[in-house]
């Protein structure tokens, strides 16, 4: 047998793999901290961070609902961050046309502006709004929402905003309002309102309010109304009850213009009454033998602005076959804003009567119209620079002309003593509030930091002013702008001087909003302007050293005149260190 040796393993080696066990046991036990320390840091940062997703913000209404209803609205706000909320400011804006009664009375102003306790992590809330929202069927009434807040730790301020639709599905009540499609200017004509209960309930204290075409004189009512000549007052209505009601009169117009005349039912809820449901109808004046109308520089309506021009011309024309003599044109006018001092004609002017009186010695054509033919005389005049008492609130200042136009030869086939073509046009005055920008050093609530003059490589804090009158008519859809040049700093710190909301930041923008919705007229006479503040800050390098810092620019105000529809846009110049009220001229950068 062959002789083997077995030879033992030596000391070093097995000391060699001893230490590489260790070795690997060190590097897993720092590996495992390492984890631990990576997972910690992510879990930190993850609890600190904010998304503008994660706050959740949303109306909550019914999609159809009955004209006249009672809706609430339930604005629901939800933050799901792991930070808390600051700061929280909710702006409700209800539909148009609707009736929003608090504690027995009805508001006046459709928005409402609120500041929220703060919203934890993880916490949702929830703000109920109710009012009665009236509509014709088929109208989507829209409710909107503004949320203004800031999250913890975070200096920037956000917003989000929500809106929702109802659909005006039924009528409780029908309404059927007819009117003749077409009639002479001057000719009696009816109109016509079935009402009927479509409900399976008993409703009662209802009321119709009838609104008359302008130039349409009432000769006859059936029944006979409650109040005036246009309100009929129903104390109960029962299911498929209903009535006619039956409006005659005599209505004048220019050639092809509409005349509408409306209905609106309204019911009492606690005391008073709200609009219901309403209906219209549409009549044209067909071209008379006589015709005239009146043109307002240039055109048939116009909305002025006071001390504005107006040119007027007096338009007529013979539709018969044969000629018309003797021709008298007169224009009766009317409204506390003209300036008859500036008027401006070649007629005769009734400064008693106010009143102009054109004849055959002003015209040709008014001595012979010929069949087809047609003029005009004109005259122009001023309106006032300012409202008759506009710091007590004086509002929806109107100026009217009426013009009549006559002969006494009737052409054949008419039965007729003379042939009488009148017009009459009323033009709305509208206004424009006051914007006043001003700017602080020192302020009363925000106090006074940073170094005056400024100084580079040191912060000074600054506080601009808005502050807006208006004397005249109201405003809605109202909003002040202004853009934050690069590297002024937005600081979260402002104040009004009453219940509107507050100014804001656009984060994306750089612009500073304050959303104010409705602008009451009276504002700085019978009611205290609306004021607000807002503080910027600015840290001024070498490069700024003798120059002025802009502060705020491309500052607006933008809205719509509630009386004439018109949309108006008031600016100012963008405002500077220099420009401040307690340091006037001192803004310039100083090493």
């Amino acid at each position: 047998m062959d002789n083997f040796q077995v030879t033992p393993l030596s000391g070093s080696v097995m000391n060699q793999k001893f230490k590489s066990k260790k070795r690997w046991a060190k590097w897993l036990f720092f590996f495992s901290v390492f984890l631990v320390v990576v997972g910690a840091i992510f879990f930190f940062l993850g609890r600190s961070s904010f998304s503008e997703s994660k706050v959740e913000f949303d109306i909550e209404a019914p999609a159809e609902i009955s004209s006249g209803e009672e809706v609430v609205y339930k604005v629901k706000y939800a933050n799901r961050n792991e930070i808390s909320l600051r700061d929280l400011k909710l702006a409700f804006f209800y539909p148009d046309d609707s009736v929003v009664i608090k504690n027995g009375v009805r508001r006046e102003f459709l928005t409402e502006n609120l500041r929220l306790d703060d919203l934890g992590p993880n916490q949702e809330a929830v703000v109920e709004f109710s009012a009665y929202v009236v509509g014709s069927r088929g109208d989507v009434k829209k409710a909107k929402a503004t949320l203004v807040y800031s999250p913890e730790g975070v200096q920037s301020t956000f917003q989000k905003e929500s809106e929702r639709g109802t659909n005006i599905a039924t009528l409780p009540v029908s309404l059927t309002l007819v009117s003749p499609p077409n009639t002479v200017s001057g000719q009696e004509i009816s109109y016509i309102l079935d009402y009927r209960n479509e409900s399976q309930e008993d409703l009662s204290d209802l009321k119709l309010k009838f609104s008359y075409p302008d130039s349409f004189t009432v000769t006859r009512l059936s029944p006979a109304p409650s109040l005036a000549k246009d309100i009929w007052e129903i104390k109960r209505l029962k299911p498929d009850e209903g009535q006619r009601i039956t409006i005659s009169g005599i209505l004048r117009g220019a050639e092809r213009e509409s005349k509408q005349v409306s209905v609106i039912l309204q019911r009492k809820v606690d005391g008073i009454f709200i609009d219901y449901e309403k209906a219209v109808s549409t009549t044209t004046i067909s071209t008379p033998p006589l015709a005239t109308k009146i043109l307002i520089n240039g055109k048939t309506e116009h909305t002025a602005q006071i001390g504005e021009e107006l040119n007027y011309q007096i338009k007529f024309s013979n539709n018969t076959d044969e000629n018309l003599l003797g021709l008298t044109i007169s224009a009766k006018l009317e409204g506390s804003m003209f300036d008859f001092s500036s008027l401006q004609s070649e007629g005769f002017f009734d400064g008693v009567a106010k009143t102009i009186t054109w004849n055959a010695s002003v015209s040709p054509l008014l001595n012979r119209l010929s069949s087809g033919q047609e003029g005009a005389v004109n005259f122009r005049l001023k309106l006032k620079d300012s409202f008759p008492g506009g710091s007590l609130g004086a509002k929806n200042f109107v100026v009217k002309v009426s013009s009549r136009t006559e002969t006494s030869t009737v052409p054949s086939g008419f039965d007729l003593d003379r042939l009488v073509a009148e017009s009459e046009t009323t033009t709305k005055v509208s206004s424009i509030p006051v914007l006043v920008q001003s700017g602080l050093y020192r302020d009363q609530d925000f106090g006074a930091t940073g170094p005056m003059p400024p100084k580079a490589g040191n912060k000074t804090f600054y506080t601009i002013v808005w502050e807006i009158s208006n004397s005249s008519n109201d405003f809605s859809k109202v909003r002040v702008k202004g853009l934050l040049p690069v590297g002024v700093n937005w600081e979260n710190k402002t104040r009004v001087n009453g219940q509107q909301s507050l100014p804001a930041l656009k984060s994306n923008s750089q612009e500073v909003v304050w959303d104010i919705g409705s602008l009451p007229s009276g504002l700085g006479g019978q009611f205290p302007k609306y004021q607000a503040w807002f503080q910027v800050s600015f840290t001024p390098s070498q490069l700024n050293v003798g120059s002025a810092i802009s502060l705020l620019k491309n500052i607006s105000l933008e809205g719509e005149d509630s009386f004439t529809r018109q949309a108006i846009l008031v600016k100012v110049n963008d405002i500077t260190s220099n420009d401040l009220t307690d340091f006037p001229g001192q803004g310039s950068v100083v090493e």
